[in-house]
């Protein structure tokens, strides 16, 4: 009989690969097969993955290029290549999964069917010690639209990681594949707003929480040595926007949204080292969305400059 869930890790760093997979043979419900994908690793990956064979349904293929150092998105899509069963729940090589997650997936599956659903847990950030250190909102409503997510993202009200969603294979095919930026920086939540939408909205699977681990010196998110590609993909997630929804661009919560958004990655993502030319390429792009939101940008983040310098 054919599994119905494929648990898809593209993976590259080995630091907590055995944790997390120590995660995934725990599940209560063992209808799904693991695929990982190895981006040509530095890391014996296999000799971890060896110790789950007999545990889980595990298959496991080494790339013999690196992908992912140029193209995140792509190394993902190469990954789900492997696999065949109609639902995906892409992870990641350092998070961990809640016991009953498949168990939770399968109820969902029976209620709603394996065709033009995307579903979502709870998420959880933690550091290298398991400690918690961010809990996102209880869900509200059962459903949200792609576009609520994106205002609860730009925001700032949820964090989110490609780790809580699992989508039908068709939603994928549908939606043509992840939206890539560099870095994959604001790739996920282009493609999770793109996946709702297609799949007409995002249902909840609440319970215990999925964690993204957040570890220092693990992820893009805490590094500062690629600041000026955050920057650029930023500015092509602005584009992305005003294309994908050009009916909203006038909406005063969506221009809210983005002076929200835009503060944040320049104040806190990159702690204030963009250049005014940054700036202005970041307002020039804003400038065709709404020039009172371009407008508010350029003022607070030229304050922030100047306050700098003091």
């Amino acid at each position: 009989m054919e599994k119905k869930v494929a648990i898809i890790i593209p993976a590259y760093k080995s630091r907590f690969l055995q944790q997390t997979l120590d995660s995934v043979a725990a599940q209560t419900d063992k209808d799904f097969t693991v695929y990982i994908g190895d981006d040509a690793s530095p890391h014996d990956l296999k000799n971890i993955v060896y110790l789950y064979q007999d545990k889980l349904d595990i298959v496991y293929y080494r790339f013999e290029t690196n992908l992912g150092g140029q193209d995140l998105p792509g190394h993902w899509e190469r990954c789900i290549d492997m696999s065949k069963e109609p639902v995906v729940w892409l992870f990641s090589d350092d998070d961990l999964m809640p016991c009953d997650g498949v168990e939770r997936i399968m109820k969902a599956l029976d209620k709603c069917g394996d065709k033009n659903v995307m579903f979502r847990f709870p998420l959880a950030v933690v550091d290298g010690e398991d400690n918690v250190i961010h809990e996102n909102p209880t869900f509200v409503g059962e459903k949200i639209s792609g576009y609520d997510f994106l205002l609860d993202k730009l925001e700032g009200r949820i964090y989110s990681a490609a780790c809580e969603y699992v989508f039908s294979r068709d939603i994928y095919r549908k939606a043509g594949g992840f939206v890539k930026f560099p870095l994959a920086w604001c790739s996920d939540d282009a493609t999770w707003t793109k996946f709702a939408d297609c799949a007409g909205g995002i249902i909840a699977l609440p319970g215990k929480f999925v964690c993204w681990r957040n570890a220092e010196g693990e992820n893009i998110s805490n590094s500062n040595c690629y600041d000026s590609r955050k920057i650029e993909s930023t500015g092509l997630f602005l584009k992305w926007i005003a294309n994908y929804y050009p009916d909203k661009l006038k909406e005063k919560k969506l221009g809210h949204a983005l002076k929200t958004y835009v503060h944040t990655v320049l104040h806190y993502s990159v702690r204030d080292k963009f250049s005014l030319c940054e700036l202005w390429k970041i307002c020039c792009i804003l400038r065709r969305i709404h020039l009172s939101v371009a407008l508010s940008v350029a003022f607070r983040m030229c304050k922030v400059k100047l306050n700098k310098k003091r």
